[in-house]
Protein backbone atom coordinates (compact mmCIF):
# COMPACT_ATOMS: atom_id res chain seq x y z
CA UNK A 1 0.00 0.00 0.00
CA UNK A 2 2.82 2.38 0.89
CA UNK A 3 4.49 1.64 -2.44
CA UNK A 4 1.25 2.46 -4.25
CA UNK A 5 0.89 5.83 -2.47
CA UNK A 6 4.50 6.73 -3.25
CA UNK A 7 3.98 5.91 -6.91
CA UNK A 8 0.86 8.07 -7.07
CA UNK A 9 2.68 11.02 -5.43
CA UNK A 10 5.60 10.71 -7.84
CA UNK A 11 3.21 10.63 -10.79
CA UNK A 12 1.49 13.82 -9.56
CA UNK A 13 4.80 15.62 -9.26
CA UNK A 14 5.81 14.57 -12.76
CA UNK A 15 2.49 15.69 -14.22
CA UNK A 16 2.77 19.11 -12.49
CA UNK A 17 6.28 19.63 -13.80
CA UNK A 18 5.19 18.71 -17.31
CA UNK A 19 2.37 21.25 -17.12
CA UNK A 20 4.77 23.99 -16.07
CA UNK A 21 7.17 23.14 -18.88
CA UNK A 22 4.37 23.05 -21.43
CA UNK A 23 3.10 26.50 -20.33
CA UNK A 24 4.23 29.16 -22.90
CA UNK A 25 6.75 31.74 -21.70
CA UNK A 26 5.48 35.27 -21.11
CA UNK A 27 6.11 37.57 -24.07
CA UNK A 28 8.34 40.61 -23.46
CA UNK A 29 6.53 43.92 -23.19
CA UNK A 30 6.12 45.72 -26.50
CA UNK A 31 7.68 49.19 -26.04
CA UNK A 32 5.59 50.59 -28.89
CA UNK A 33 2.41 49.33 -27.30
CA UNK A 34 3.41 50.94 -24.00
CA UNK A 35 4.17 54.18 -25.82
CA UNK A 36 0.76 54.10 -27.47
CA UNK A 37 -0.89 53.69 -24.07
CA UNK A 38 1.13 56.64 -22.75
CA UNK A 39 0.30 58.80 -25.82
CA UNK A 40 -3.29 58.04 -26.73
CA UNK A 41 -3.54 61.34 -28.65
CA UNK A 42 -0.84 60.23 -31.09
CA UNK A 43 -2.58 56.91 -31.57
CA UNK A 44 -5.78 58.74 -32.44
CA UNK A 45 -4.01 61.16 -34.78
CA UNK A 46 -2.42 58.24 -36.63
CA UNK A 47 -5.88 57.49 -38.00
CA UNK A 48 -5.84 60.94 -39.65
CA UNK A 49 -2.43 60.55 -41.28
CA UNK A 50 -2.35 62.63 -44.47
CA UNK A 51 1.03 63.39 -46.08
CA UNK A 52 -0.62 65.93 -48.42
CA UNK A 53 -2.17 68.04 -45.64
CA UNK A 54 -1.42 71.75 -45.94
CA UNK A 55 -2.89 73.95 -43.19
CA UNK A 56 -4.95 76.94 -44.31
CA UNK A 57 -4.68 78.40 -40.80
CA UNK A 58 -1.07 77.71 -39.83
CA UNK A 59 -1.10 79.01 -36.24
CA UNK A 60 -1.50 75.58 -34.64
CA UNK A 61 1.05 73.88 -36.89
CA UNK A 62 3.64 76.59 -36.16
CA UNK A 63 3.60 76.12 -32.39
CA UNK A 64 6.82 74.13 -32.70
CA UNK A 65 8.54 77.47 -33.28
CA UNK A 66 8.08 78.21 -29.59
CA UNK A 67 10.37 75.33 -28.63
CA UNK A 68 14.00 75.49 -27.55
CA UNK A 69 15.21 73.34 -30.46
CA UNK A 70 13.80 75.72 -33.04
CA UNK A 71 15.21 78.75 -31.19
CA UNK A 72 18.69 77.23 -30.88
CA UNK A 73 18.75 76.28 -34.55
CA UNK A 74 17.72 79.76 -35.68
CA UNK A 75 20.25 81.34 -33.33
CA UNK A 76 23.06 79.23 -34.81
CA UNK A 77 21.99 80.16 -38.36
CA UNK A 78 21.87 83.85 -37.42
CA UNK A 79 25.31 83.68 -35.81
CA UNK A 80 26.78 81.92 -38.85
CA UNK A 81 25.42 84.53 -41.27
CA UNK A 82 26.56 87.38 -39.05
CA UNK A 83 30.09 85.98 -38.82
CA UNK A 84 30.21 85.61 -42.61
CA UNK A 85 29.17 89.25 -43.06
CA UNK A 86 31.75 90.42 -40.52
CA UNK A 87 34.44 88.38 -42.26
CA UNK A 88 33.64 90.12 -45.55
CA UNK A 89 33.97 93.57 -43.95
CA UNK A 90 37.17 92.68 -42.08
CA UNK A 91 38.74 91.33 -45.25
CA UNK A 92 37.77 94.50 -47.10
CA UNK A 93 39.32 96.72 -44.42
CA UNK A 94 42.58 94.79 -44.59
CA UNK A 95 42.65 95.09 -48.37
CA UNK A 96 41.93 98.83 -48.26
CA UNK A 97 44.69 99.38 -45.71
CA UNK A 98 47.11 97.35 -47.83
CA UNK A 99 46.27 99.45 -50.91
CA UNK A 100 46.82 102.68 -48.98
CA UNK A 101 50.23 101.54 -47.77
CA UNK A 102 51.28 100.38 -51.24
CA UNK A 103 50.24 103.68 -52.84
CA UNK A 104 51.94 105.70 -50.11
CA UNK A 105 55.26 103.89 -50.68
CA UNK A 106 55.08 104.04 -54.49
CA UNK A 107 57.12 106.51 -56.55
CA UNK A 108 55.25 108.60 -59.12
CA UNK A 109 58.09 109.99 -61.23
CA UNK A 110 55.84 110.69 -64.22
CA UNK A 111 53.78 113.23 -62.28
CA UNK A 112 55.18 116.62 -63.29
CA UNK A 113 52.12 118.75 -62.56
CA UNK A 114 50.02 119.07 -59.42
CA UNK A 115 46.82 118.23 -61.26
CA UNK A 116 48.28 114.82 -62.15
CA UNK A 117 48.72 114.08 -58.46
CA UNK A 118 45.17 115.23 -57.77
CA UNK A 119 43.78 113.01 -60.55
CA UNK A 120 45.70 110.00 -59.24
CA UNK A 121 44.48 110.48 -55.68
CA UNK A 122 40.89 110.89 -56.87
CA UNK A 123 41.25 107.69 -58.88
CA UNK A 124 42.60 105.87 -55.84
CA UNK A 125 39.68 107.13 -53.73
CA UNK A 126 37.21 105.84 -56.34
CA UNK A 127 38.88 102.41 -56.31
CA UNK A 128 38.71 102.23 -52.52
CA UNK A 129 35.10 103.43 -52.42
CA UNK A 130 34.11 100.81 -54.96
CA UNK A 131 35.78 98.08 -52.90
CA UNK A 132 34.08 99.29 -49.74
CA UNK A 133 30.63 99.50 -51.30
CA UNK A 134 30.93 96.10 -52.96
CA UNK A 135 31.88 94.48 -49.65
CA UNK A 136 29.16 96.31 -47.70
CA UNK A 137 26.45 95.29 -50.17
CA UNK A 138 27.55 91.68 -49.87
CA UNK A 139 27.79 91.88 -46.07
CA UNK A 140 24.31 93.43 -45.80
CA UNK A 141 22.91 90.35 -47.54
CA UNK A 142 24.25 88.12 -44.77
CA UNK A 143 23.26 90.57 -42.01
CA UNK A 144 19.71 90.63 -43.40
CA UNK A 145 19.57 86.83 -43.32
CA UNK A 146 20.76 86.90 -39.72
CA UNK A 147 18.05 89.40 -38.80
CA UNK A 148 15.39 87.25 -40.45
CA UNK A 149 16.53 84.19 -38.48
CA UNK A 150 16.50 86.16 -35.22
CA UNK A 151 13.02 87.53 -35.95
CA UNK A 152 11.73 83.97 -36.30
CA UNK A 153 12.67 83.14 -32.70
CA UNK A 154 9.40 83.46 -30.76
CA UNK A 155 10.50 81.69 -27.58
CA UNK A 156 10.14 84.48 -24.99
CA UNK A 157 12.56 83.03 -22.45
CA UNK A 158 15.18 82.53 -25.18
CA UNK A 159 14.73 86.10 -26.43
CA UNK A 160 15.50 87.35 -22.91
CA UNK A 161 18.85 85.56 -22.81
CA UNK A 162 21.88 87.83 -22.87
CA UNK A 163 23.49 85.99 -25.78
CA UNK A 164 20.35 86.63 -27.84
CA UNK A 165 20.38 90.33 -26.99
CA UNK A 166 24.11 90.64 -27.69
CA UNK A 167 23.89 88.99 -31.11
CA UNK A 168 20.80 90.98 -32.07
CA UNK A 169 22.48 94.24 -31.11
CA UNK A 170 25.67 93.37 -33.02
CA UNK A 171 23.78 92.42 -36.17
CA UNK A 172 21.65 95.57 -36.00
CA UNK A 173 24.68 97.83 -35.56
CA UNK A 174 26.61 96.42 -38.52
CA UNK A 175 23.51 96.38 -40.72
CA UNK A 176 22.74 100.01 -39.87
CA UNK A 177 26.32 101.21 -40.41
CA UNK A 178 26.63 99.42 -43.75
CA UNK A 179 23.26 100.62 -45.04
CA UNK A 180 23.99 104.18 -43.94
CA UNK A 181 27.34 104.16 -45.73
CA UNK A 182 25.60 102.91 -48.87
CA UNK A 183 23.29 105.92 -48.77
CA UNK A 184 20.19 104.07 -47.56
CA UNK A 185 19.45 106.44 -44.70
CA UNK A 186 15.65 106.02 -44.48
CA UNK A 187 15.99 102.22 -44.29
CA UNK A 188 18.01 102.51 -41.08
CA UNK A 189 15.25 104.22 -39.06
CA UNK A 190 13.17 101.16 -38.20
CA UNK A 191 16.14 99.07 -37.07
CA UNK A 192 17.58 101.98 -35.08
CA UNK A 193 14.30 102.33 -33.19
CA UNK A 194 14.30 98.57 -32.55
CA UNK A 195 17.94 98.72 -31.42
CA UNK A 196 17.12 101.27 -28.70
CA UNK A 197 14.47 98.90 -27.29
CA UNK A 198 16.81 95.91 -26.92
CA UNK A 199 18.38 97.28 -23.74
CA UNK A 200 17.61 100.49 -21.81
CA UNK A 201 21.35 101.21 -21.71
CA UNK A 202 21.42 101.59 -25.49
CA UNK A 203 19.33 104.74 -25.20
CA UNK A 204 22.33 106.49 -23.64
CA UNK A 205 24.57 105.78 -26.64
CA UNK A 206 25.25 108.82 -28.81
CA UNK A 207 25.55 107.22 -32.25
CA UNK A 208 22.01 105.79 -32.53
CA UNK A 209 20.58 109.27 -32.01
CA UNK A 210 22.99 110.77 -34.55
CA UNK A 211 21.98 108.18 -37.13
CA UNK A 212 18.28 108.67 -36.37
CA UNK A 213 18.58 112.45 -36.69
CA UNK A 214 20.17 111.99 -40.11
CA UNK A 215 17.59 109.42 -41.20
CA UNK A 216 14.59 111.55 -40.23
CA UNK A 217 16.31 114.65 -41.61
CA UNK A 218 16.81 112.92 -44.95
CA UNK A 219 13.15 111.88 -45.12
CA UNK A 220 12.09 115.42 -44.22
CA UNK A 221 14.28 116.93 -46.94
CA UNK A 222 13.01 114.50 -49.60
CA UNK A 223 9.38 115.13 -48.59
CA UNK A 224 9.84 118.89 -48.84
CA UNK A 225 11.83 118.83 -52.08
CA UNK A 226 9.45 116.55 -53.97
CA UNK A 227 6.28 117.54 -52.06
CA UNK A 228 5.78 113.96 -50.87
CA UNK A 229 3.46 112.87 -48.09
CA UNK A 230 1.20 114.97 -45.93
CA UNK A 231 2.06 118.00 -43.86
CA UNK A 232 1.63 115.90 -40.72
CA UNK A 233 4.23 113.43 -42.00
CA UNK A 234 6.73 116.20 -42.71
CA UNK A 235 6.23 117.63 -39.23
CA UNK A 236 6.70 114.12 -37.80
CA UNK A 237 10.05 113.77 -39.57
CA UNK A 238 11.16 117.22 -38.39
CA UNK A 239 10.23 116.66 -34.75
CA UNK A 240 11.98 113.29 -34.62
CA UNK A 241 15.05 114.73 -36.33
CA UNK A 242 15.25 117.52 -33.77
CA UNK A 243 14.48 115.20 -30.83
CA UNK A 244 17.36 112.86 -31.61
CA UNK A 245 19.68 115.73 -32.50
CA UNK A 246 19.08 117.27 -29.09
CA UNK A 247 19.47 113.92 -27.33
CA UNK A 248 22.80 113.20 -29.04
CA UNK A 249 24.06 116.67 -28.09
CA UNK A 250 22.89 116.26 -24.50
CA UNK A 251 24.63 112.89 -24.15
CA UNK A 252 27.92 114.21 -25.48
CA UNK A 253 28.05 117.77 -24.11
CA UNK A 254 25.39 117.89 -21.30
CA UNK A 255 22.42 120.23 -21.18
CA UNK A 256 24.29 123.12 -19.52
CA UNK A 257 26.91 123.32 -22.28
CA UNK A 258 27.17 126.03 -24.95
CA UNK A 259 27.02 123.31 -27.59
CA UNK A 260 23.61 122.18 -26.36
CA UNK A 261 22.39 125.78 -26.19
CA UNK A 262 23.46 126.29 -29.81
CA UNK A 263 21.66 123.18 -31.05
CA UNK A 264 18.58 124.07 -29.00
CA UNK A 265 18.48 127.50 -30.64
CA UNK A 266 18.68 125.90 -34.09
CA UNK A 267 15.92 123.45 -33.20
CA UNK A 268 13.64 126.18 -31.84
CA UNK A 269 14.16 128.23 -34.98
CA UNK A 270 13.44 125.16 -37.11
CA UNK A 271 10.26 124.38 -35.17
CA UNK A 272 8.98 127.96 -35.43
CA UNK A 273 9.51 127.99 -39.19
CA UNK A 274 7.80 124.64 -39.50
CA UNK A 275 4.69 125.72 -37.58
CA UNK A 276 4.46 129.23 -39.03
CA UNK A 277 1.24 129.51 -41.07
CA UNK A 278 1.57 130.14 -44.78
CA UNK A 279 0.61 133.69 -45.93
Amino acid sequence: MKKLLAAVSLLAVLLGSAALIAQPAAKPADPKAAEKKENPAEEKEAKWYNPDYRPYVASFDELYKLGDDFANNKFRLALSNYQTGRSILDKMKEEVQRNKEEWADAKYLNEKWYWQTIDRKMREDRILLEKKNRAKIKAVTYFTRAINHLDEIQNRSFREKQQMKDLTASVYRDWIISQYDLGNLPQTIDLLERYLKIDPAFETEISPHKYLASGYGFKEAVAEKYNKGTEAERIFYKKNKNKHLLRATELKYKKDSPEYEHILELVNRDEIIATKPSP
